[in-house]
C-alpha cells in the first residue's frame, strides 16, 4: 500500500543522512508523477504536520523537505488539506508557503481569499517572497487589498517588478482602472527610462540570432520588464509616455515595438503603417501582433489578409524549437534558420475536425531538418489562424527521404500517439473499504488484544468463528470493488460495475453534477448518460482531472465544483 511507503518516506525526511534524505524525496517525487494516484487522508494530514515540523539542516538546495511534502499534498484537492494548510501555515518553510499560496488560491473560497491576504501582507513585510502574480491576476479584489497595503513596495529592489504586475492585472481586469493614477505614473516613467537605458545597450547590435544564441537570459529579463512598462502605459498615460511610445516604435526589438504599437492602436495615437507591416512579418512578433489585435476586437488592422495561416505556421515553428530545453555540459542551443513552408496535409483530430498541418523544413547548425506546424482548425474557414497545439519536429534531415514519405512518417507517428492516448488511464477511482467493515475490523482487532491480554482464557472458537466470517465479508467486498472503477481512459469516461461497463466520450460531456449520494453526467442532450456513487471517488480529484482533461474542448462541459 502507498500510505506505508508514504510513512517511511516521512521517517526518512527526517533522517540526519543526506543521502537517506535524497532517497526519500527522490521516492516522493516518483509517486508524484503517477496519474490518478489515491492516499488516504490521515495520511495526507500527517504529511502536512510533517512538512511543518522541525528538519536536519540543510546540504544542498534540494534538501527542503517541507517544500516537497507540501508540493505533494497540493495534488489531492480535498477540504482536508485546505484545512491542514491554513492550520500549520505558519510554520512551514517559505517556499512551501508559496506553493501553499497558489493551491489555497485555487479553492476560490471567500474565507480562504481573506486568511492568504493576511498572509501574503505579513510575508510582503518581513521577508522576500515570491508573489505568485498569475493566480493571483484572477482575484482583482485581493489584489486591490494587497496593492492598498503595500504599495510603497513599488520602490523595493526585491518588489518592483511585482508590484507592477500586480497593478497591470488590475488595469486588465477592468477592476479599478486608472489605480492610484499619480503615484503609479510618476514612478512609472522613471522606472521605464532607467530600463531604457539597459535596453539601449542591446539595441545597436539587435538580431534575432543574438537573442536566443548569445543574449538569452540576460535579455530577456530586460524585454520582459520592457513589455511590462509598455503595456501599463495603455492605463497610465501623459504626453512625456506618448513621447516615449513614439520613440519606442522606431526599436530594433519587434517584440517591444510591437508592444508599443499595440498600445498606440489601443489609444488611437498615431503610427506608420510600415510599422505594423513589419511587426506583423517578424517572424518573432508575427504571432503576437495578430492574437494581440485580434484579442481587442482590432483584427481589422492585420496588414495580412491572405495566406496568414502559412505565414503564422514559420512563426509557430520556430518558437517550438527555441523552446525546447536541454540540460548538461553537451546541451543545444536551438535556433532554426531560413523556415521554409514545403507541403501541407488534411486529416481530422482526435474529434473528427478537419484540421491542416505544414510540413516544413528549417536550417540548423548547416543541417536541414523537416518539421511540422498544426493542426489548423479548418471549420471556420481556409485560412483561420486558430489551431488545435502539434508543431514539432523530430530533426530527421529533410533530404534522408523524399516529401511523400515524410507525410508517410508523419502518419505513423499520429496513429501510434493516436493509439498510445486513447489506451491510457489518465484517472482511476475505486470505491474504498466500507465504513461498516474498518469498524468492524477495528473491534475484531480490539477483541483479540484483550483475548490476548487475558491470557485466552476459555474456548476461543467463537473468536476465530466471527473472526473467518468478518473477514470472508471484508474480503468479499474488496474484491467487489476492485471491479468497480471510474476511469479517464483516453477520450472516455468510463464506469465498470462488475462485467457491465458504460462510457461516454469527454466532448459529448454537457455537465457533471453531484448531491450528497451520486455523480451525475449528462450528454449533450441533457440525458443522463452516466450515474456512479459520490463513494467511488474523491470528488475534488475526480473535478480536477475532469477539469485538465476537457480543458482543450471547443465546448467545455460544465463540471460542478
Amino acid at each position: 500500500m502507498i500510505e506505508l511507503k508514504l510513512q517511511s518516506i516521512l521517517r526518512q525526511v527526517k533522517s540526519e543522512n543526506p543521502e537517506k534524505r535524497y532517497e526519500a524525496l527522490d521516492q516522493l517525487f516518483e509517486y508524484k508523477q503517477q496519474d490518478g494516484i489515491e492516499v488516504q487522508i490521515d495520511v495526507i494530514k500527517e504529511i502536512i504536520k510533517t512538512a511543518a515540523s522541525h528538519f536536519p539542516e540543510r546540504v544542498d538546495k534540494w534538501d527542503n523537505p517541507s517544500y516537497y511534502l507540501i508540493d505533494f499534498v497540493c495534488d489531492f484537492p480535498m477540504p482536508e488539506v485546505v484545512d491542514g494548510l491554513i492550520m500549520h501555515f505558519d510554520e512551514l518553510d517559505l517556499h512551501a508557503k508559496e506553493r501553499a499560496i497558489e493551491f489555497l488560491l485555487s479553492t476560490e473560497d471567500e474565507g480562504v481569499l481573506y486568511f492568504l491576504e493576511e498572509k501574503i501582507i505579513s510575508l510582503i513585510e518581513t521577508v522576500d517572497f515570491v508573489l505568485p502574480i498569475e493566480e493571483l491576476s484572477f482575484y482583482p479584489v485581493l489584489i486591490k487589498a494587497i496593492l492598498d497595503r503595500s504599495l510603497e513596495k513599488l520602490h523595493s529592489t526585491h518588489y518592483k517588478y511585482m508590484m507592477y504586475d500586480l497593478i497591470l492585472s488590475l488595469n486588465v481586469a477592468g477592476y479599478e482602472q486608472g489605480y492610484k493614477k499619480e503615484t503609479i505614473l510618476a514612478s512609472l516613467l522613471k522606472d521605464y527610462q532607467t530600463e531604457k537605458q539597459e535596453y539601449l545597450k542591446f539595441d545597436h547590435e539587435y538580431s534575432t540570432k543574438f537573442v536566443y544564441t548569445a543574449w538569452k537570459d540576460s535579455y530577456f529579463i530586460v524585454r520582459n520588464r520592457m513589455k511590462l512598462f509598455i503595456s501599463l502605459m495603455q492605463y497610465y498615460y501623459s504626453p512625456e509616455i506618448g513621447l516615449e511610445l513614439k520613440q519606442t516604435l522606431d526599436f530594433s526589438d519587434p517584440v517591444i515595438k510591437t508592444q508599443a504599437l499595440l498600445v498606440c492602436a489601443g489609444k488611437n495615437l498615431p503610427y506608420e503603417e510600415n510599422t505594423i507591416v513589419a511587426c506583423a512579418n517578424h517572424i518573432e512578433s508575427a504571432e503576437m501582433t495578430y492574437w494581440e489585435l485580434k484579442e481587442k476586437n482590432l483584427d481589422h488592422l492585420y496588414p495580412i489578409t491572405e495566406g496568414k495561416q502559412p505565414h503564422l505556421a514559420k512563426s509557430r515553428l520556430f518558437f517550438a524549437i527555441t523552446n525546447l530545453t536541454e540540460e548538461g555540459d553537451d546541451a543545444v542551443t536551438h535556433f532554426p534558420e531560413d523556415i521554409q513552408i514545403i507541403d501541407k496535409v488534411e486529416t481530422t483530430n482526435a474529434y473528427g475536425q478537419p484540421v491542416r498541418y505544414y510540413l516544413m523544413s528549417f536550417s540548423e547548425h548547416g543541417t536541414i531538418y523537416a518539421g511540422w506546424a498544426g493542426g489548423y482548425a479548418l471549420e471556420e474557414g481556409e485560412d483561420t489562424a486558430d489551431s488545435w497545439d502539434g508543431t514539432y519536429t523530430d530533426f530527421v534531415e529533410f533530404h534522408s527521404a523524399s516529401i511523400e514519405k515524410h507525410k508517410e512518417e508523419f502518419f505513423i507517428k499520429r496513429a501510434e500517439e493516436k493509439h498510445e492516448y486513447e489506451n491510457s488511464v489518465y484517472f482511476e477511482s475505486s470505491p474504498k473499504l466500507s465504513m461498516g467493515a474498518w469498524f468492524f475490523l477495528a473491534l475484531l482487532i480490539a477483541h483479540w488484544i484483550r483475548e490476548a491480554l487475558n491470557g485466552f482464557e476459555g474456548s476461543i472458537l467463537p473468536s476465530i468463528f466471527f473472526t473467518a466470517v468478518g473477514g470472508t465479508l471484508c474480503l468479499y467486498e474488496i474484491i467487489r470493488n476492485k471491479k468497480r472503477k471510474i476511469s479517464i481512459f483516453g477520450l472516455q469516461l468510463v464506469k465498470k460495475d462488475g462485467a457491465k461497463q458504460y462510457s461516454i466520450g469527454l466532448d459529448k460531456i454537457k455537465k457533471i453534477e453531484y448531491n450528497k449520494k451520486h455523480v451525475l453526467v449528462f450528454n449533450k442532450k441533457n440525458d443522463l448518460a452516466l450515474k456512479f456513487p459520490l463513494k467511488w471517488v474523491h470528488y475534488e480529484l475526480f473535478h480536477l482531472h475532469m477539469m485538465e482533461h476537457t480543458a482543450h474542448l471547443k465546448d467545455r462541459p460544465f463540471i460542478q465544483t
